[in-house]
């Protein structure tokens, strides 16, 4: 996101600690620098590679498509160098045109760390699998006393953000990978203070209402939380005795599967009550619920997936365009795009097909997955520019304006390498068969 969304308009940072609907007491001191900061950000905006930026976006000239592979090593590339921006281990949350790299985001730090798994097993190379360690040993240093990890970006100790349960929930996924990669106890006892704590702030209906984050989200239920029920199912997986996050799960996932309509449409799935879900969101709901479903027997599931995923499949066959937010009609009246939802949405249609060999989903994949990757420099001279993945086409869309994110380039990176391999399996059996 994720639950710390950017604002959709001014140059202001989303990042300010305050009250949920934004505002915040702001200093005299603060506000005598306000005038140098908006000249450093006037200055930024004028560099060659943000400039060029801006410009082929206003003319809406495609970048070149090259190889999977090529554009997959620069998105792992620019994620190592917003690993190096963060200083302390963790990643960047992204490169704004406005502002540079920004702080380190824990919450997005933790779902990357198995994307660098991943690459580093597909790769053999033993620096990205470092890297991941680093990731998680930043995070076991900022995990608070009660087990929970915090909402927002990462300004310091002394900043005291609130705890996050959907945060929470996406650091439990890389805390369960590296425990399973290294069966160093150390991941495992932070996790399983994670699952306490998350099972502590479930309500009895299964939704979570407590330890919301409000940094931009201002919904008081979402559904997107699913994926926490993921990250919970991960924990009872890699423990003797489970069962308490098992059935923690399922009562979120039952609560889930209600919010479904019979057009595949989730209600409660937008960041701010009466809004269009952003295209991120939906494809959160379809992830959380395939994950889920790798360690449960629950029918439901997948035709639940295969509901809302066709749907969209129609939507990108209808469209010149596939915008970045949808209604509870399946229209948009946006015009522009959320890329992050695009290599989102593209990675849940290819694991889609590994499990139904419906072909539909595989030309749908690689057809939006070309899109996205006509959007990222492979060539820029800026480091936070090239390789990155906008948060919106053109740029100042709405979602993340004006910058690059760094859950972007991770899912990304996610969905070709499920490309990858879903084209290597196609050519074996053409020539095998």
């Amino acid at each position: 996101m994720t639950e710390m969304a950017a604002p959709v308009s001014g140059l202001g940072h989303s990042g300010a600690q305050g009250s949920s609907n934004g505002a915040r007491f702001v200093s005299a001191p603060e506000q005598e620098r306000r005038p140098r900061a908006r000249v450093r950000e006037a200055l930024r905006m004028a560099r060659p590679a943000h400039v060029v930026t801006l410009l082929r976006d206003v003319a809406g000239v495609r970048r070149p498509v090259r190889d999977s592979a090529e554009h997959l090593r620069e998105a792992m590339a620019w994620l190592c160098r917003a690993q190096d921006a963060g200083r302390v281990g963790g990643v960047a949350a992204g490169y704004s045109l406005i502002r540079g790299w920004e702080p380190p985001y824990p919450e997005t730090t933790g779902y990357i760390i198995p994307t660098f798994l991943d690459y580093a097993r597909l790769t053999g190379d033993p620096d990205i699998r470092d890297r991941a360690v680093r990731m998680g040993e930043w995070l076991l240093g900022i995990q608070m006393a009660d087990g929970s990890f915090q909402a927002g970006y990462y300004y310091g100790a002394a900043a005291q953000a609130p705890p996050s349960v959907f945060n929470t929930g996406q650091i439990l996924l890389g805390l369960c990978r590296l425990f399973r990669e290294t069966r160093d106890r150390r991941w495992l006892a932070a996790a399983a203070r994670s699952g306490e704590w998350l099972v502590r702030m479930q309500d009895a209906d299964g939704a979570w209402y407590q330890g919301l984050s409000f940094h931009g989200p201002t919904a008081p239920v979402r559904t997107y939380y699913v994926r926490v029920a993921w990250a919970l199912m991960e924990l009872a997986a890699i423990l003797e005795a489970g069962d308490r996050y098992r059935e923690a799960a399922a009562r979120h996932v039952r609560w889930t599967l209600a919010q479904q309509q019979d057009n595949g449409w989730f209600d409660n799935n937008a960041f701010v009550v009466g809004a269009d879900p952003f295209t991120h969101t939906i494809a959160y709901v379809l992830e959380g619920l395939l994950g889920y479903a790798d360690h449960a027997d629950v029918p439901a599931c997948l035709p639940a997936v295969l509901k809302t995923a066709t749907r969209l499949v129609r939507c990108l066959e209808l469209r010149s365009v596939f915008p970045g937010e949808f209604g509870r009609d399946w229209q948009s009246a946006a015009t522009y795009r959320c890329l992050t939802g695009e290599a989102q949405i593209s990675g849940v249609w290819l694991r889609l097909h590994a499990l139904t060999g419906d072909a539909r989903f595989l030309n749908s994949a690689l057809k939006l997955l070309d899109r996205l990757k006509a959007t990222q420099s492979l060539t820029s001279s800026n480091p936070g520019v090239r390789g990155g993945i906008k948060g919106s086409q053109p740029i100042w869309g709405r979602y993340h304006r004006l910058s690059f994110v760094n859950w972007g380039a991770k899912f990304l990176a996610d969905a070709l390498m499920a490309e990858i391999e879903a084209v290597d399996a196609l050519e074996q059996r053409v020539v095998g068969g």
